[in-house]
């Protein structure tokens, strides 16, 4: 691994820690103050145990790997750095902006297949918290609080540092394989 890459990837856990904190502080407001399990119909507690699977579990094993030279760990700490910045960033902004449906990606394409989601929207515990992220629904009208809204303007800079770190530190990834596999 060169050194080039090596301090990337510092970087890039120190930014990983920071992100998770961040989200986490983010979570907590969605579930306590503006009551999200509410809307899908589950308890605080569901809704906490969805996204410690989804935030606790995967990324944490990207970075893991990441730290060894992974490529497939940048790959999916990037997946997160792009999910947690439009979930706890860019989503959240265009909350204050007065709209709130998620992303229409995804529903496109299911809809596009004749595939009916609607009924998995609410009550169905992890399925819908991960529907939900996924931007399937559409949230009430709701608002945050000041603090909320300054650790959502933080989390949208340090996703885009981690996603930016990301990006070089695959690069580096790229160019030590490549230095090593030409022919001399």
């Amino acid at each position: 691994m060169s050194d080039t890459l090596r301090q990337y990837l510092r970087y890039i856990t120190i930014l990983f820690c920071v992100s998770l904190v961040g989200l986490g502080l983010h979570i907590i407001d969605d579930a306590l103050v503006t009551r999200e399990p509410d809307w899908y119909g589950i308890s605080v507690g569901e809704f906490f145990l969805a996204c410690a699977i989804i935030y606790l579990i995967l990324p944490p094993i990207g970075m893991w790997l990441a730290r060894r030279g992974s490529l497939i760990g940048l790959a999916i700490l990037l997946l997160y750095a792009f999910q947690a910045l439009y979930g706890a960033g860019l989503n959240h902004l265009r909350h204050l902006l007065g709209e709130f449906q998620g992303s229409q990606l995804l529903p496109t394409v299911l809809k596009s297949l004749n595939i009916d989601y609607a009924p998995y929207l609410t009550n169905h515990g992890f399925l819908t918290v991960m529907m939900n992220m996924a931007g399937l629904g559409i949230t009430p009208p709701h608002t945050h609080s000041l603090v909320s809204n300054l650790v959502v303007y933080f989390n949208v800079g340090v996703n885009a540092a981690l996603i930016a770190f990301i990006l070089l530190a695959a690069r580096a990834w790229w160019r030590t394989r490549t230095i090593t596999l030409k022919p001399v």
